[in-house]
């Protein structure tokens, strides 16, 4: 078990990028909503569009990184960065440089009292079968560290040839893999959590592992695309919120 907090903020699948300027203000907008009350804020994933080494972050991401170590500073708030399938390759330097603590999946916490795991949720996704193989190829240690040693254009052109890909695929079948049960059970009865929290499927939702007993709980994040959202977890339950991208407007501090 890592720290308890007594509420937390919780965001994933912002795809932050260049191309999505619109997508970059709202988060920084977000960021300068935080209330001061915050005692932690999770990002769970795929948090930029791709990532080709801590050695060449983007302008942006730059950015992101100053935004979010003065977040960490000045409203004394803890940072985590959990990493998602378009950015797995964000390392410990990214993280130190933004102030944030990276995690590994499931790590559990105690947030507003309640045993709390968190995960970006691609590990739950069991029956795409092609995905789960490329995933544990392309995040062996060893495949990872040779991956960042290319030369830089180089590992620019795989990201794009990849994010190409990927958007070729979603043209063809335009919709989302869910989670598969079994393993969303699984993982609870392993985790022994009361709540679950995950991002990745971009279908954000509150789900009742047990009605109509209240807990465990499977909350999952939605991603920022025309709308974004945010969780927040606190004494007074849990609250999934969505807010336009172009015109953000956060709740009342």
């Amino acid at each position: 078990m890592n720290k308890s907090y007594r509420n937390a903020l919780f965001i994933s699948d912002l795809h932050l990028s260049e191309e999505r300027p619109a997508c970059n203000r709202a988060f920084f907008s977000f960021l300068e909503w935080v209330p001061e009350k915050t005692e932690a804020l999770f990002i769970l994933g795929d948090f930029f569009d791709y990532w080709v080494g801590d050695d060449l972050p983007s302008e942006v991401a730059q950015a992101v990184a100053l935004s979010l170590r003065k977040l960490s500073i000045e409203k004394q708030i803890d940072l985590y960065f959990l990493a998602g399938n378009r950015d797995f390759a964000i390392g410990q330097q990214y993280c130190n440089d933004a102030n944030m603590t990276l995690l590994c999946e499931e790590s559990l916490f105690e947030i507003a009292g309640k045993t709390t795991a968190v995960s970006h949720g691609d590990i739950y996704c069991t029956d795409d079968i092609s995905y789960q193989r490329y995933r544990k190829v392309i995040r062996h240690p060893w495949v990872l560290k040779s991956l960042l040693s290319l030369p830089k254009p180089w590992r620019v052109k795989i990201a794009e040839k990849l994010r190409q890909a990927s958007k070729e695929k979603f043209q063809r079948s335009p919709y989302y893999i869910d989670v598969t049960p079994k393993a969303i059970s699984e993982a609870l009865d392993q985790l022994k959590c009361e709540i679950l929290v995950h991002g990745h499927t971009h279908m954000a939702d509150i789900h009742l592992a047990n009605e109509p007993e209240a807990y465990p709980k499977r909350i999952v994040l939605g991603d920022w695309h025309e709308a974004g959202w945010y969780l927040e977890l606190s004494e007074s339950g849990e609250r999934l919120h969505r807010f336009s991208i172009d015109a953000p407007l956060f709740a009342k501090n």
